[in-house]
C-alpha cells in the first residue's frame, strides 16, 4: 500500500471540506439530534470554514493520501491553549474502509514528528467517551487521560454524548 500525508494547501479547500464531510457523515451520524448533523456539517466542515482554517498560521491540515486517493486527514494546532508546550491534533480521522491498516498509527506518529520539530513536550487530542475502540488504540500507543469535559453549545448533540477524554503522550 502506498501511502503519503502532505500539507493540505488554500487549493484543496473544496476536496477537503468533501471529505471531512464524509468521513465525519460515515462515522458520526448517531450522535444528533434531529438537525444537528447538518448544524455541525456546516459549522465545522463547510468549504469556508476549512479555508479560514487552513489560512490560519498556528494550525495545518494533513491529507491522507492512499495511492493518490483522499481517505482521511489531520488537523493539528501548533500551540495547545491550555499547555503551550503541547501540540494538538484537533482532529484524525479516516474512512472505515482502511481501518487496520496502520494508517492511524502513521498519522499520529507524524504529529509527534511535528511535535518535536516545534520543539513541543507533549501531544494532547481529546476523544469522544463514547469512542471505545479509540480511546483503546490512543491509550495502546502510550497516551494517559489527563481529564475530561462537556462539550457546551452542542444541544442537537445527544446528551450522552457530550462527554470527552483529554489524553496526552509525552515525547
Amino acid at each position: 500500500m502506498n501511502y503519503q500525508i502532505r500539507k493540505a494547501n488554500l487549493e484543496d479547500s473544496e476536496c477537503l471540506s468533501a471529505l471531512c464531510k464524509s468521513i465525519y457523515v460515515e462515522h458520526y451520524l448517531h450522535l444528533w439530534l434531529e438537525g444537528g448533523k447538518e448544524w455541525y456539517l456546516e459549522k465545522s466542515y463547510a468549504e469556508q470554514v476549512i479555508l479560514s482554517e487552513i489560512a490560519y498560521p498556528n494550525s495545518d491540515y494533513f491529507l491522507l493520501l492512499v495511492d493518490t486517493i483522499p481517505v482521511g486527514y489531520l488537523k493539528v494546532n501548533y500551540d495547545y491553549s491550555e499547555k503551550k508546550s503541547a501540540l494538538e491534533v484537533e482532529r484524525i480521522y479516516f474512512y472505515q474502509s482502511h481501518k487496520g491498516l496502520g494508517l492511524g498509527r502513521k498519522l499520529i506518529e507524524f504529529a509527534f514528528e511535528l511535535a518535536q520539530q516545534r520543539g513541543k513536550e507533549s501531544v494532547i487530542l481529546k476523544a469522544m467517551d463514547s469512542s471505545v475502540d479509540a480511546i483503546g488504540f490512543y491509550h495502546k500507543i502510550g497516551f494517559l487521560q489527563i481529564g475530561t469535559l462537556v462539550l457546551e453549545g452542542f444541544e442537537l448533540m445527544k446528551p450522552e454524548f457530550r462527554g470527552m477524554v483529554i489524553l496526552e503522550y509525552c515525547l
